[in-house]
């Protein structure tokens, strides 16, 4: 499952290229035109050059929104709310753990946004979420990968082992390739460096056999 962390990695690290000088200049008379159109045909240079002046200038912030933009709309859309799903039997142990080391980022940005209280738990370091567990029938390395998603942001992958288990447990239920929940445990491990803190990933479920 390594391999296939890296793929998606270097997919949503790829930059969208810059406004070109073509497109900029095509872009600003088209705004001239029509500025002109409706007021007078003297200021249809005037307004393409200011045109053309402003988008060259920040053609990099436009590149950006673009990117997360595009980065926006390849989440998937059509997840329906937790409850929706058949949940799994909560044993309340959390001991089934994750690898999760390809998706620390991720997991610092949950783990952020859903801070616990000094009420909500007698650890404050630990953020139990509700999670989807998503067989990932085209991932293009395993057919039977299963993918670990809270919030648009996948956590982690059950290995080969693992995933072929829990299809297993999937066809006994009666619900094969369907979409389920669990609780997440997400807990602080401690820090790597200064600026980097490790995180580790466990699961309400009963381990797979």
């Amino acid at each position: 499952m390594k391999k296939q962390s890296h793929s998606s990695s270097d997919s949503s690290s790829e930059q969208k290229p810059e406004l070109s000088i073509l497109s900029i200049l095509v872009s600003s008379l088209f705004i001239g035109l029509i500025a002109g159109a409706g007021t007078d045909k003297s200021h249809i240079l005037p307004v393409a050059l200011i045109t053309a002046i402003v988008l060259f200038a920040t053609r990099k912030k436009i590149a950006a929104r673009d990117i997360a933009t595009q980065s926006s709309n390849d989440l998937p859309q059509d997840l329906k709310p937790t409850e929706d799903y058949y949940a799994w039997p909560e044993p309340g142990q959390f001991a089934f753990a994750v690898a999760a080391e390809s998706y620390q980022g991720a997991i610092h940005q949950l783990a952020q946004k859903n801070a616990i209280g000094p009420d909500e738990g007698s650890d404050p370091k630990a953020h139990i979420l509700k999670a989807y567990l998503i067989p990932d029938n085209d991932n293009p390395y395993d057919s039977n990968a299963v993918r670990i998603d809270i919030d648009n942001r996948t956590i982690g992958h059950l290995n080969r082992g693992q995933a072929r288990s829990f299809r297993r447990r999937l066809d006994e239920k009666g619900i094969p390739n369907q979409i389920t929940t669990c609780n997440v445990v997400i807990t602080k491990n401690g820090e790597i460096t200064d600026k980097t803190v490790s995180y580790g990933v466990r699961l309400d479920i009963q381990p797979f056999e």
